[in-house]
């Protein structure tokens, strides 16, 4: 699914990503991402290289359905999802 948000580029050639994208996807400040360019057509893409877990904050995460997510954090939703 893309989402469409319009932003313009200030004046030091940076963009602020949307809040409600940075919630919804976990993005803390201080995650690392690659900047990458489509030659073909100058798409720039953004890509999460690093990033902490999207309910604790720890930094030992695995990448789920592009939700950084930590193993304690699994466990204990797998447990709730038992007991539901």
């Amino acid at each position: 699914m893309i989402m469409n948000n319009n932003k313009k580029i200030n004046k030091s050639g940076g963009i602020t990503i949307p809040s409600s994208l940075r919630r919804d996807f976990g993005i803390e400040a201080g995650d690392k991402v690659a900047v990458d360019v489509n030659p073909k057509n100058g798409d720039i893409i953004l890509h999460r290289n690093e990033g902490s877990c999207m309910f604790c904050g720890s930094e030992e995460v695995i990448l789920y359905k592009g939700r950084y997510l930590c193993r304690s954090c699994i466990a204990e939703m797998k447990k709730e999802a038992e007991k539901a």
